[in-house]
């Protein structure tokens, strides 16, 4: 060690943005989830029924916008009323079979679900 000189403690370590912890991230993305959307009988259109799990994660919304996959520039979004339903499954979401011909996926496929 070099003689003469001692040693701060107590200083802080600046850590820049880009070398932050991986969870600090996860909880700015509260404002979405993926889930698996599903087409069933009784659901109105442009009314989306979100499980238990998944309308609390997005606290509460009263309105969602769903974005189904398709690439950056073929993102195919639309925005529904949000309803929450305890029948339906976690992780997923159900509409109407005439909303997921509009948005234009199969059944089945794993969609982003935002908060509006």
């Amino acid at each position: 060690m070099a003689e003469g000189r001692d040693v701060e403690r107590g200083k802080k370590l600046l850590i820049p943005p880009f070398l932050s912890p991986q969870q600090e991230k996860k909880e700015q993305r509260r404002g979405e989830r993926r889930a698996r959307v599903r087409s069933a009988e009784g659901v109105e259109e442009g009314v989306a029924k979100l499980a238990p799990d998944v309308y609390e994660a997005l606290d509460k919304p009263a309105e969602v916008e769903i974005v189904a996959p398709g690439g950056s520039s073929h993102e195919k979004k639309k925005t529904f009323r949000a309803v929450l339903d305890e029948k339906v499954p976690s992780g997923e979401v159900h509409l109407s079979a005439e909303d997921l011909r509009a948005l234009g996926v199969a059944e089945n496929t794993i969609v982003t679900v935002r908060k509006r």
